[in-house]
């Protein structure tokens, strides 16, 4: 028998034994149907259910691979059905960057006029890059601290603070 698949098996041991014109009661055809069983299962067959028959053979071994199948079912199910093991075949462990990929990281995704001036990297701040503004400019990462004595309010127009923490607002 190969795998799991007990039906499969069936089919194929009594077409080999109807094209041999053998009977399914003698003693050499059940040897031979048992001898294909896995271990575990003649083991589980011969202490549960001890068949003499190969009908009753048949109909134990059908038994207990459901039983096998439904509990292998059912501890996936307990663990999550997520298998732990690794992907087989070579997986590389770290991913690999494209040394010519774009960055796109956050604050790094900005546009460039055609035919605009080129800028030195060399001479700009952190390689090359110049924030120009945007959602959440803060000291969010060790970088510098804004001036807001220059930023106009988007709400009130007035100069010194943001608009989410503008005096006007009722949640403030």
């Amino acid at each position: 028998m190969k795998g799991e698949d007990i039906d499969a098996y069936i089919v194929e041991i009594e077409e080999l034994i109807r094209l041999a014109e053998y009977r399914f009661d003698v003693p050499q055809t059940i040897e031979t149907f048992t001898d294909g069983l896995p271990t575990g299962l003649y083991q589980k067959v011969l202490e549960l259910n001890r068949p003499t028959t190969y009908k009753q053979w048949k109909q134990a071994a059908i038994n207990r691979q459901q039983d096998y199948i439904h509990m292998k079912a059912r501890l996936k199910a307990h663990r999550g059905g997520i298998s732990t093991s690794r992907p087989r075949g070579w997986v590389p462990w770290q991913i690999i960057t494209d040394p010519n990929a774009m960055d796109t990281s956050a604050g790094r995704t900005r546009g460039r006029v055609a035919g605009s001036n080129e800028m030195d990297p060399a001479t700009l701040p952190h390689g090359g890059y110049i924030p120009r503004g945007g959602f959440m400019q803060g000291n969010q990462r060790g970088g510098r601290q804004r001036d807001l004595r220059k930023v106009e309010c988007y709400t009130c127009h007035k100069k010194g603070h943001l608009s989410r923490n503008c005096p006007q607002h009722t949640w403030n």
